[in-house]
């Protein structure tokens, strides 16, 4: 199997360069009938052109992957041996107007629009990317919200650079629910389907039967009843009176760890930039203003109060409150990260549940990860780590220098669908480098997986950062990790969620998403000084969930009624009409990200 994932575009070589369409250095081949044919050299023009990419700081001048482009292309690829991510560095090369003529600079003093605007970099016609990137080109058809990122404002058809699209991180769930398996069953209730967890590292192939992954399936009422008992039928049989239902994961904390087990029962998640349409209002609003907020801090304020969670200390650094308190062993409901739970070999893994657990208390506890609970209205969202595989800004766009010519922009164009589209070998070779010197497959070559070589092993010029020549690209993990357990027999979280399909089923779309790509320009511009004109706004939000977790609300239903008043006072009442409600604000487009198949 040659193929990869998403990668539709097998173009041959003399077809990707000689055939495609455009003009400028690529002249057509006209046959004359009893003529010989003459192939005309599409890179007949020599050509220098500087370089600058992530974590170059301790590149190699002629290094292998450039001597090869080099005599493909007939161009002198003049790399800069920099990190782009020294800011030092990269502010010094801007105000030297020093601009490489490709280039991806993190730490750039400036956003790649005001480096336009300030004629440092030039822009990419959209037609560069369909003639001479195709298998970009694709990718933007397949996910049409592509193409409204880094468009500069005012066209329709010119970019900033070429965008970062990375499918892997707007395809999985960062987060999930957690059960002490052994506790479930000592008070009655069972899961079926359980799915023995595949730990990566072979040193601890012992604790496969130790994490499971499954789906719960429990509703709301079941969930409240299991907390109940968890804090009250002494599940860990010891006798004492040590145990809660659920540690509670605050606000103010990593927020992104809550949304399976918390948030998303009510249908909403920790993320402010989504937006959704109240049921009370009507009304476009973020998750502070949403109706089924008030119905969330009513059951978090509920149950703090009857002791069935406990909040995780609200002061210090999260991440040493929730390893000291996951660690205890004394909370039968968690939320974790899904994809560490297979990464115990890792040192920063040990310290998050249940691993911290496992290796520090009991190696023989039992533990189920998944999606669990459903909430009152049947809600049991989660969302994706990223909304779109797409992004704003110097960390996901990669430029072009003011300089350059068409010329020159359409031969660093076909550079491009070489080392990314042409092939999956392509792809392999110029990202991860060269079987039998870099890596190893474990099994079939371009279907198992790759063990990588030491860097200690390498002689030095195969070392340092390889994917130099490739803007990031990462397509749809789906099918591989599939193939994971199909071939592999390999169960971790993200590929267990694919084979069962349940992206689809928990995946929490919002009506609206904040950012420059949905609104415009000017709309974000607008709508960003009126969030720094209305600082009292957070004020009103702070107040009301501080007194919710300290149990100072006796009733919901009238403190909302008169929070929504204040909100709207502060100024969210203007934003809302602005903003939020003014249809100018398209509303969100999940495109193929979570269909996409081979």
């Amino acid at each position: 199997m040659k193929k990869f994932l998403v990668f539709l575009v097998v173009i041959s070589i003399l077809m990707s360069f000689v055939a495609c369409k455009g003009s400028e250095g690529n002249p057509d081949i006209t046959t004359v009938p009893g003529a010989t044919t003459t192939e005309v050299n599409p890179f007949e023009e020599f050509m220098e052109i500087t370089w600058l990419a992530q974590l170059n700081a301790d590149y190699q001048d002629g290094r292998w992957d450039e001597l090869e482009l080099e005599e493909v292309f007939n161009v002198d690829l003049q790399v800069w041996a920099m990190d782009s991510r020294q800011g030092e560095q990269m502010a010094s090369l801007v105000a030297a107007g020093e601009i490489p003529d490709y280039f991806f600079t993190p730490a750039a003093p400036r956003q790649p629009l005001d480096m336009y605007n300030e004629k440092l970099i030039r822009s990419i016609p959209l037609s560069y990317f369909r003639d001479y990137v195709p298998g970009y080109y694709e990718v933007l058809e397949q996910q049409p919200i592509g193409f409204s990122y880094n468009l500069i404002p005012g066209t329709t058809d010119e970019y900033l650079g070429f965008t970062q699209v990375d499918m892997r991180s707007c395809t999985y769930f960062y987060d999930s629910t957690c059960i002490n398996l052994d506790w479930l069953e000592s008070v009655g209730y069972t899961i079926d389907n359980l799915q023995e967890a595949t730990q990566s590292a072979e040193d601890y192939k012992e604790y496969n039967d130790n994490i499971y992954f499954a789906e719960g399936g429990f509703t709301f009422d079941e969930m409240n009843d299991i907390m109940k008992k968890f804090t009250e039928d002494d599940p860990d049989g010891n006798g004492e009176d040590d145990t809660y239902g659920m540690l509670y994961m605050p606000p103010n904390v990593n927020g992104n760890w809550a949304n399976q087990t918390q948030y998303g029962l009510f249908g909403f998640v920790e993320d402010v930039n989504y937006l959704y349409k109240d049921p009370s209002s009507g009304d476009i609003v973020p998750k502070y203003a949403y109706t089924p907020y008030r119905d969330y801090y009513k059951w978090v304020s509920d149950s703090l109060t009857k002791g069935y969670m406990v909040s995780l200390d609200r002061t210090g650094n999260w991440v040493t409150n929730y390893s000291t308190a996951s660690a205890t062993g004394k909370y039968g409901i968690m939320s974790v990260c899904g994809v560490t739970v297979t990464g115990m070999a890792t040192a920063a893994n040990q310290q998050y549940a249940p691993m911290n657990y496992l290796l520090q208390s009991d190696p023989n506890a039992r533990f189920v990860v998944g999606p669990m609970f459903s909430g009152p209205e049947g809600h049991a969202n989660n969302k994706t780590y990223n909304i779109d595989p797409f992004g704003v800004g110097s960390w996901r766009v990669y430029m072009i220098g003011e300089q350059v010519s068409d010329a020159k922009l359409q031969r660093i164009c076909q550079i491009q669908q070489y080392t990314l589209f042409n092939s999956y070998e392509n792809f392999i070779r110029y990202r991860y480098g060269i079987e039998g010197v870099h890596f190893k497959w474990a099994g079939e070559p371009y279907v198992s997986t790759m063990i990588p070589t030491p860097a200690a092993d390498l002689d030095p010029k195969y070392r340092g950062n390889l994917s130099v020549f490739q803007f990031i690209y990462t397509p749809s993990p789906v099918n591989e990790f599939i193939r994971d357990t199909e071939v592999y027999n390999n169960w971790h979280f993200r590929a267990w969620m694919y084979v069962k399909d349940l992206l689809n089923k928990y995946v929490l779309h919002p009506t609206k998403y904040v950012s420059e790509v949905y609104m415009g320009t000017e709309l974000y511009k607008e709508y960003t000084d009126l969030v720094v004109a209305h600082p009292e706004i957070n004020t009103v939000v702070n107040d009301f969930i501080n007194r919710a977790l300290a149990g100072e609300i006796a009733d919901f239903n009238t403190e909302w009624q008169q929070y929504i008043s204040q909100l709207y006072s502060a100024g969210l009442e203007e934003i809302i009409d602005k903003i939020y409600n003014n249809p100018a604000f398209t509303d969100y487009d999940p495109g193929a990200k979570l269909i996409l198949r081979e």
